[in-house]
């Protein structure tokens, strides 16, 4: 999986903002803003923060490290309504490595990234030799309603 080939996806779905650099990784980043009455009349601000660690071993600290980075990105970079005033803001982190531990995996599958105000934060891992992406399994409680695009969302990007 290279960047390239994300930052062409997010381009063809007009969603691509910039590249850059998060925890000294070269960073591809995606922003869309949507607005769904089935969403109970909210506006959905998703940042896709995509960075290849290449041979680097992905470890659970270096997923909440990118985590964390990618959330302040996205609240530094972020343009729209107030957060929990009919709008929150999503973060979509993808990892790419060749090696990724089983905590980091089983961190992804259970979706163990906590809750945010008006905010959520997705981590995903894609071994990029074997071609797995490990993400979330089942729709949390908490935001239920967006996770359905979520998922969409990354299986059109890995």
């Amino acid at each position: 999986m290279e960047l390239t080939s994300i930052q062409t996806k997010l381009n063809s779905k007009s969603i691509f903002l910039s590249t850059d650099s998060i925890l000294g990784k070269p960073t591809v980043i995606g922003y869309e803003k949507i607005f769904k009455w089935s969403w109970v009349a909210t506006q959905l601000n998703t940042f896709i923060v995509v960075s290849d660690f290449g041979d680097e071993l992905i470890t659970k600290e270096i997923i909440e490290k990118h985590l964390a980075a990618s959330f302040n990105y996205a609240k530094k970079n972020y343009k729209g309504w107030p957060r929990g005033l009919q709008s929150a803001l999503a973060v979509v982190s993808i990892v790419i490595s060749s090696t990724i531990d089983n905590e980091s995996k089983d961190y992804c599958v259970k979706l163990k990234s906590g809750k945010k105000w008006a905010g959520f934060s997705i981590p995903v891992a894609v071994n990029s030799s074997t071609k797995e992406v490990y993400k979330f399994k089942s729709n949390p409680m908490w935001g239920r309603i967006y996770y359905p695009h979520f998922k969409k969302l990354i299986n059109e990007l890995v």
